[in-house]
């Protein structure tokens, strides 16, 4: 119970005492978030699509395709701030549900 005490007095301290609005916040940041994953996820195909095709021969080939692999492996770990978020979110609502020990 102290450590719930102490996570909601930090709360407090930085300005979180309506946890019906640190929800809405963390709702409204998951579906920002993940409007710009998508306008990434666009730009990256035409900046890909946009650069001119490199023959095999060439040194550059390998520096083009390991930048649109390493781009296009790298974005995909950014899925992973949506599960976080999400589940900060989830434990935001649990200490909220948890009585309080005042």
């Amino acid at each position: 119970m102290r450590i719930v005490t102490k996570l909601r007095e930090a709360a407090r301290d930085r300005g979180m005492s309506d946890w019906e609005t640190a929800n809405v916040e963390a709702v409204v940041g998951f579906i920002i978030v993940a409007v710009f994953m998508s306008i990434g996820v666009v730009l990256l195909y035409q900046v890909e699509t946009a650069t001119p095709t490199i023959a095999n021969s060439s040194g550059w080939y390998s520096t083009q395709s390991t930048l649109a692999t390493t781009a296009s492996s790298g974005y995909g770990l950014l899925g992973i701030t949506l599960i976080v978020m999400a589940a900060v979110a989830i434990l935001g609502t649990l200490f909220v549900l948890v009585p309080r020990g005042d």
